[in-house]
This record gives C-alpha cells, sequence and structure tokens, in this order.
C-alpha cells in the first residue's frame, strides 16, 4: 500500500509502498529501503558526535555491539577521506606547522614508554589543522637495552630538533595537541595500526566544534556513500 508519512531516503519523493513491515519502495527511483535501519544509522551518527562508546551506543539503542562497532569504523573511514579531500584543496594555504610525539596520559611519565609515542605533524589552514602520521622514529632503537644510552641521546635529540614554525605562541597547533590529548582519554586504549582513523576522529571534531556542524557534514558524508 502506499505511505505517505516519509520520504524515500534516496531521491526524496514522498510517495513510498509499504512492501514489509520495516521496508519501502519509491514510486519514482523504484529502490527499496529499511527506514528502521536508516533512523538507526541516524541514531548511531549523532551517538557518535556526542562521544558515546560503542558499547553504551548499542545499549542505549537496543542494538547489536557488533554492529554499532562497524558503523563507528565506518564514519571514521569516511573522515579519512574526507580529512585527504581537504588537504588536496587546502595544499597551498597551510601557513603553520608543527611536529608533535603522542603519548597517553597513562605512559607520559614513565620513560620505558617514551619509545611507544606516534609522531605527527600537524599543519594549519587558516583556523583549522591538518594532521599527518609520521614515520616511526624509534623502530631502529627497540632492539637496543632498555637503558641503553643512544635511546635517552635519540629523545633529547627528537625534541631538540622538532620541525615547527609558529606565527604565534597561542595557535591552532597548540590547542589541537592539547585537546587530543584530553579527548583520547575517554578511550581505553587505542591500537597504533587504528590510532589514525581516532586522530582523524579528533580532527575533525576540533575543526568543527559546534554539533550540528558535524552532524550536517557527516550526514552528507553517509548519503553520499551509501545512499547514492
Amino acid at each position: 500500500m502506499k505511505k505517505e508519512t516519509v520520504s524515500c531516503i534516496f531521491c526524496k519523493e514522498k510517495r513510498l509502498y509499504q512492501v514489509s513491515p520495516t521496508q519501502f519502495k519509491c514510486f519514482t527511483c523504484k529502490k527499496k529501503f529499511s527506514l528502521q535501519k536508516y533512523q538507526h544509522e541516524q541514531a548511531m551518527i549523532q551517538a557518535f558526535i556526542a562521544n558515546q562508546s560503542a558499547s553504551l551506543c548499542a545499549s542505549s539503542l537496543g542494538l547489536n555491539y557488533a554492529t554499532v562497532k562497524k558503523m563507528y569504523q565506518k564514519i571514521r573511514l569516511l573522515l579519512m577521506e574526507y580529512s585527504e579531500n581537504i588537504y588536496h584543496q587546502q595544499t597551498h594555504t597551510f601557513s603553520q606547522y608543527d611536529e608533535y610525539y603522542f603519548l597517553p596520559t597513562c605512559k607520559r611519565k614513565n620513560p620505558h614508554y617514551l619509545f611507544d609515542a606516534i609522531g605527527i605533524l600537524g599543519m594549519v589552514y587558516e583556523t583549522h589543522i591538518y594532521t599527518l602520521l609520521l614515520p616511526n622514529q624509534f623502530a631502529h632503537l627497540k632492539h637496543l637495552e632498555e637503558e641503553a644510552i643512544e635511546k635517552e641521546m635519540y629523545a633529547r635529540f627528537l625534541m631538540q630538533h622538532r620541525v615547527a614554525h609558529y606565527e604565534s605562541f597561542e595557535n591552532p597547533l597548540s590547542n589541537f595537541w592539547r585537546y587530543l590529548e584530553t579527548w583520547m582519554e575517554h578511550f581505553k586504549g587505542v591500537k597504533e595500526e587504528n590510532f589514525i582513523a581516532y586522530l582523524k576522529e579528533a580532527e575533525f571534531k576540533f575543526n568543527h566544534k559546534n554539533e550540528a556542524e558535524q552532524r550536517s557534514i557527516l550526514e552528507a558524508l553517509w548519503q553520499k556513500a551509501f545512499y547514492m
């Protein structure tokens, strides 16, 4: 039967046929979709924006944890692509840059964790920032003894010879490094191979602090990736 209360998620046509308790078919584009699934996706996007864990989101929406985790992974992949596109558009406008080594707060005071630090190059365009992961600067030292003098000397060298160019002491990159350290604390640990995805999420949320703006961008990215 026809259903007039919702619009097609593909073409926005209002003339729909309900073909099952959960599925609709568009009168114009002929595509089928699950309104319930689409609404769950919108709710998960909002939970992602609110920094809800996948576990908490799954519990509050009555969904399977694996479903939410997979959705979050897809969103982070979209943000990585979004960030890359911005980089290519803004390459000629970068005005400031800084080299930074990230360590979780719980590891920062223990010198044994120094060589777990992840190198990041941050760049500024307008009031926004873009980040790149640096090659692992410590890989060639990991076979040495814990107390090897070479490790200490190399760590000092890196800190004294960081690549940086600022136009002022208080700048977007300094603010972002502080934001990143605080923001990462609500995770229970991120594997090094997954760090780039979380870094790009932090970059996106720092650049777009207004949640309504975040939602608008994420919904557009999701629509383009899966409903166009």
